[in-house]
């Protein structure tokens, strides 16, 4: 078929189905048929413009027109974040054999499609793999085969993410992207009607802390009478967002700050397989960042055999709490690396819980998050001097001789005996 009848046939079909409600018999097996179908239809067009956006770029037609390929296909009636799937989809069909031939035959949704490309790209950004290699080739096959298997693109994207964390080298150690706070931001403005409005990106650690936060006070909540709680999902977590300022406001007391944080985290960790630990909202997640919540956050260690039954609980003390808390605060008053207030910071562990440190005083020391992170992962160390101090030594980078550093709180101290060796 040309373009061109291919196209007067479409207008025909269209005006068909404009002229009727009824676009087949009112029995059950013919309208599930005929959805099915049309969803097929509808990825075999999204396949047929991935691949002409792939042409486009690839003749410069855009560029004769003057403007970006997004642009020009915006300026044509594609929608801007449908315009960016298929400038995505039809590069990776260029260079992933598996998703092109499904892209062509109407198998699989755009979006399934477009969460294996950019899981795919995830994966060889972190791994350094090229697309040519065992390990991206096997990934392919295995992404379309969860898709055809009735994987959410949203699973697609976790499977994806966990791969990347199995696959990257464990030398030098560095925290993926989505688990980096660093890269973390919140911005905010007020609106002409005088409303604030905002976004964030977050790390999963601190987006976990979010939505779990989030999920009890933004549940339905029937009236006395019975009714349903007619509020949409976006306006029940607006409340519950409300709810946890107001007691946030109100609770950050002295007293408070020596309690357990109150937010419980839920790990699962797969324990007879080399699968990454989970989150149960934001999934897979780093070695590093699985140690990291290990040292404050309020923490249910869960373990699971193959088929992902629970077979262990960690239950043991292992956050600073009550009077092991409150010294510690007294103690190191801020963050001892930048000098964050202590509202802000965690006690982390120097001997790390997770190698056998015990939730003591001597064992541990107030770190921001930032900071925090940079002791995990950047090569700083934290060691406990002769005058029951901790004291930080920095990375070979920063100081090849890694002088030790008193903790913040100490360093205006005009005399200051060296660290016990």
């Amino acid at each position: 078929m040309t373009g061109g009848s291919f196209i007067e046939s479409a207008d025909r079909l269209v005006d068909e189905l404009g002229t009727q409600r009824t676009v087949v018999a009112d029995v059950d097996a013919e309208i599930v048929a005929a959805i099915r179908g049309a969803v097929a239809l509808r990825a075999v067009v999204d396949g047929v413009l991935a691949r002409l956006t792939s042409q486009a770029e690839r003749v410069g037609v855009a560029t004769h027109c003057g403007m970006s390929l997004r642009e020009l296909l915006v300026a044509n009636g594609v929608a801007p974040a449908v315009a960016s799937r298929l400038i995505r989809l039809g590069r990776a069909a260029e260079v992933l054999p598996v998703l092109a031939r499904h892209s062509r035959d109407g198998g699989l949704s755009a979006e399934h499609l477009d969460a294996v490309a950019r899981g795919i790209d995830h994966v060889a950004r972190r791994t350094e793999e090229p697309v040519e290699s065992d390990l991206i080739i096997g990934l392919e096959h295995r992404l379309i085969s969860q898709a055809l298997s009735g994987a959410t693109p949203a699973e697609i994207t976790d499977a994806a993410r966990a791969a990347a964390i199995t696959h990257t080298p464990a030398e030098p150690p560095a925290i993926p992207i989505a688990e980096d706070p660093a890269l973390n931001e919140l911005g905010y403005h007020q609106g002409d009607d005088g409303r604030l409005h905002g976004t964030f990106d977050l790390d999963v650690a601190t987006g976990e802390r979010l939505v779990t936060a989030l999920d009890k006070p933004s549940r339905p909540r029937p009236h006395t009478g019975g009714d349903p709680d007619e509020r949409p999902t976006a306006r029940r977590r607006a409340d519950g967002f409300g709810q946890l300022l107001e007691l946030a406001t109100r609770g950050l007391t002295p007293d408070a700050l020596s309690g357990a944080p109150a937010t419980e985290i839920v790990v699962t960790v797969p324990l007879d397989s080399t699968e990454p630990a989970r989150l149960t909202w934001l999934g897979p997640i780093s070695d590093l960042t699985a140690k990291l919540l290990r040292c404050d956050a309020r923490l249910l260690g869960v373990g699971v055999d193959l088929n992902g039954a629970p077979i262990s609980v960690a239950a043991e003390q292992r956050t600073f709490t009550g009077r092991a808390r409150k010294i510690v605060l007294t103690r190191d008053r801020c963050c001892v690396k930048c000098g964050a207030p202590a509202a802000w910071c965690d006690v982390h562990h120097i001997t790390h819980y997770a190698d056998g440190g015990k939730t003591v005083v001597d064992n541990g020391c107030l770190l921001c998050r930032r900071c925090h992170v940079a002791v995990h992962t950047a090569g700083w160390d934290i060691v406990m001097g002769h005058d029951r101090h901790p004291w930080l030594i920095p990375p070979p980078a920063i100081d090849p001789k890694r002088t030790p550093l008193p903790a913040y709180n100490r360093r205006t101290l005009t005399e200051m005996e060296p660290i016990a060796a």
